[in-house]
């Protein structure tokens, strides 16, 4: 089923009431432009709407642009265990299946807690000059890590837009939101339905990369990040693109030739956490080390997993052999050795079966090795990121062809809004000559008396324009004859006033319809044009993940089976595209802030959505 565009959404939330199943959020009121229209706050995945209710409650609603499967179930799983534990760092959260009408259909919908707070890059761009505020900002984040660690939960997808940041006095205080990609031990075995922020994440970090070690990376990566500010803010000026926090996925992908990294290197305070970062990038996902092991020096990386390690994947994808590696082909040609002296012992088909089963069992060896082959693995998380920028190029294709039906919707209404705005002058006029005729003047009116007049004022009926077909519908003591005659009184009324209805709209009236009209196409117009930005910006990030995706060699599975057997060797990469410098960060800052949404990054969490 194709999910609604976030024009669609905007459309339908204009009556709450009729929209939502919520009762909390059928009261409440949208967040509104200048317009009067409600303010979305659109992302990759989602249509994000502040609410208010009646009570001044405020939620944040999300709205789904795609659907994703066992959605509700990893929901369910996730506000069971988060409920259980009750940690300071996440929010409550309703998930509704169906929640919200558009278009005669029904979709799910998240209602979320409201967060106040600034996302974790916009709050650190604000407090630069605030060196103890960072510092104390990056303790924070490492009690909240090491608090994620014992509870055996990984969001996965720490970044700057699901880390809103609020001061409490002096203490920054930090809250975690959107929980699509998070692990609980319920959802142990499942695979991650995003793989997070490439600014954030491990380079060869997949879909299958899903459990509670899976935050480690990004954790050590915002946490020196963080220190690096508080230490050398001047770094931000030269890093920063809106989209991250200082560290970009080139940094990552070549750790040794990363400027940033490598003017991190030279200063004391930050060496040793630029040089954890640097080895955590050349380790397997799983294998990095927890931050509070790194901070303390518990954890010997440069023991961690020491052939996947030296394996550097900026440079050759495996030069050199692991233990099971060097020992596949020995234990193949043993497999066919003991299978042709069992054949001749036995029988030969004795000696098939033994070949066959051994075969296989290092044929599925073989299969896990390969899957796991760091330029397997980073091929494939590169080919994912391709396909999550290609659905948000669609999806904003549709919003930009949801958009365009508006348009013209709005410029095809201009009549009909005539009438309606002329209608309603003609009820002013009708209101402005009846409410001054009351009730007691039926007493005038052949076979009405002083008791209908003293009914009707029971009923609150008190004027002609109040007595209305319906009005008097809901009385039961009166006769039909008494209400055609009431009826007939108000209509003399509304006849007397007919010279007075005007017949179209007077000149001020009709500029105030062409500004109204000329405002609505500027205000789609303008968003189209964000859109086809954002559309721009996109493009050229899957043009840069192509262009690395290419840079890589393409090792097949026969090939890799062929080089266990000493046949061949594994393919060298080039050198394209490595990380970024600031010379040309300059331009990317500028695409950030091109594809950023209608409203500031620094409002309540759901901004970043």
């Amino acid at each position: 089923m194709s999910y609604p565009t976030p024009s669609d959404y905007q459309e339908a939330v204009q009556d709450p009431a009729s929209a939502f199943t919520d009762p909390q959020l059928q009261t409440a009121s949208p967040r509104e432009n200048v317009l009067g229209l409600p303010q979305p706050v659109t992302g990759a995945f989602a249509a994000v709407f502040p609410m208010t209710t009646e009570r001044g409650i405020r939620y944040a609603t999300k709205c789904f642009l795609a659907h994703v499967p066992d959605q509700q179930q990893r929901y369910a799983a996730i506000s069971r265990y988060l409920s259980a534990v009750d940690l300071p760092w996440t929010v409550s959260f309703d998930y509704q299946p169906r929640g919200i009408h558009v278009h005669g259909d029904i979709y799910p919908v998240l209602k979320m807690e409201w967060v106040e707070g600034a996302g974790l890059n916009r709050f650190v761009g604000n407090y630069l000059d605030d060196r103890g505020c960072i510092a104390r900002l990056a303790e924070r984040w490492r009690e909240l890590c090491a608090g994620l660690e014992e509870a055996e939960i990984a969001h996965g997808d720490l970044q700057h837009g699901n880390v809103r940041v609020a001061t409490d006095g002096e203490k920054p205080v930090i809250q975690l939101v959107d929980y699509d990609t998070m692990y609980v031990p319920e959802l142990d075995g499942e695979t991650s339905p995003e793989v997070g922020h490439r600014n954030y994440q491990h380079p060869d970090r997949t879909e299958r990369d899903f459990g509670p070690r899976v935050d480690r990376f990004s954790a050590l990566a915002v946490y020196t990040g963080l220190r690096a500010c508080a230490v050398r803010p001047e770094l931000w000026q030269a890093y920063d693109t809106g989209e991250n926090l200082l560290f970009r996925d080139g940094d990552f992908y070549d750790p040794d030739g990363s400027p940033l990294l490598a003017e991190l290197r030279g200063n004391d305070d930050l060496a040793p956490l630029a040089d954890a970062l640097r080895t955590a990038c050349y380790l397997e996902p799983e294998d990095v080390p927890a931050l509070e092991h790194v901070i303390r020096g518990d954890a010997s990386l440069t023991a961690v997993n020491v052939p996947s390690r030296s394996r550097d994947r900026s440079r050759t994808p495996a030069a050199r052999r692991d233990p099971v590696e060097r020992a596949w082909a020995p234990l193949l040609a043993t497999v066919l050795l003991v299978a042709a002296v069992a054949g001749r012992v036995m029988t030969p088909a004795y000696g098939v079966v033994v070949a066959l089963a051994g075969i296989i069992a290092l044929g599925v060896v073989a299969g896990l090795r390969y899957g796991r082959h760091p330029v397997v693995r980073r091929r494939r998380r590169l080919a994912r990121e391709s396909e999550r920028i290609t659905r948000l190029i669609q999806n904003i294709r549709r919003q930009i062809d949801s958009l365009s039906v508006r348009r013209r919707q709005v410029l095809d209404s201009v009549d009909e809004r005539r009438e309606e705005r002329l209608q309603e002058l003609r009820e002013e006029v009708i209101y402005d000559h009846l409410k001054h005729h009351f009730i007691g003047e039926l007493r005038d009116v052949e076979g009405l008396t002083h008791k209908h007049v003293v009914r009707l004022k029971s009923a609150n009926i008190r004027t002609a324009y109040e007595a209305t077909a319906e009005r008097l519908g809901e009385l039961r003591r009166l006769s039909d004859k008494t209400r055609a005659r009431i009826a007939m009184w108000r209509a003399t009324l509304v006849r007397e006033a007919e010279d007075e209805l005007p017949d179209e709209l007077s000149p001020a009236e009709e500029r105030r319809l062409r500004r109204y009209v000329e405002h609505r196409v500027e205000d789609i117009d303008a968003e189209t044009r964000r859109a086809r930005e954002k559309i721009e910006v996109q493009t050229r990030e899957r043009e840069e993940v192509e262009e690395r995706r290419n840079d890589l060699p393409r090792l097949s599975a026969g090939r890799y089976v062929a080089w266990l057997l000493y046949l061949v060797s594994l393919p060298r990469r080039g050198r394209r595209g490595g990380p970024p410098t600031p010379s040309n960060i300059a331009p990317a800052r500028e695409n950030a802030s091109g594809s950023s949404a209608t409203t500031p990054s620094d409002g309540p969490w759901w901004e970043s959505a």
